[in-house]
């Protein structure tokens, strides 16, 4: 596929319903408006929006989010890649160690080079949720041959692909990492306040004993 290849309005939805494509192999929907325009309109009648993101530079169509409940965003998302449950957490957390930092701005400003992770890392953090080291190969074999991750040449790791900035709405994930950590943070700072206020009540028996000795005066 070639950027000056002309394609009709219609023919640019069917690919990109297919997967993420480079912005350069679409050019002319950087410079025609009116095609950009209409792309976006049709993609909405059938469910779609139209994705133009600058993570991996690619343009993409993703599923309204009216048309289904964010609470369920990743299974329905997902769903039609036919992906394990252990796969769509793998995402969640390939998303939160590839994607985030360059999504949060206070992370941002200490980016250098290309966020990658390995597999030791991964199995290292996630052991005993995966189980073996064949499952986690299993997982990201499947999540590298989707797009959501690719090998960085030379090197024992992966990088973020296109996917996994396209076929999940970063927003939405950010909003919802940040919920989850405040809830973490809340319930740990709550359980911080009742393991102090505990060190200074007295033990039952001490009061009991205090209760004995007051009785017998």
């Amino acid at each position: 596929m070639k950027g000056l290849t002309h394609y009709t309005t219609e023919e640019i939805c069917a690919i990109l319903t297919t997967g993420p494509i480079p912005r350069n192999e679409l050019l002319s929907l950087q410079f025609d408006f009116h095609l950009r325009s209409e792309v976006t309109k049709i993609l909405s009648c059938a469910g779609y929006e139209f994705v133009d993101d600058p993570i991996s530079n690619c343009y993409d169509a993703r599923i309204k989010k009216e048309v289904y409940n964010l609470n369920h965003m990743l299974e329905k998302e997902l769903g039609s890649m036919n992906l394990t449950m252990p796969a769509k957490a793998m995402i969640a957390i390939l998303w939160c160690s590839l994607i985030l930092p360059k999504f949060d701005r206070n992370f941002q400003r200490n980016l250098t080079e290309e966020l990658t992770v390995t597999e030791d890392q991964l199995y290292e953090n996630y052991k005993e949720q995966l189980s073996s080291k064949t499952n986690l190969k299993r997982i990201l074999t499947t999540l590298k041959q989707l797009g959501f991750i690719e090998t960085v040449r030379g090197e024992n790791a992966f990088k973020a692909g296109p996917r996994l900035t396209t076929a999940l709405d970063s927003t939405t994930m950010y909003d919802k990492v940040k919920a989850k950590l405040i809830e973490f943070l809340v319930n740990e700072n709550d359980e911080k306040h009742r393991h102090a206020k505990n060190l200074f009540l007295p033990e039952k028996n001490e009061i009991k004993e205090d209760t004995d000795y007051e009785s017998v005066s």
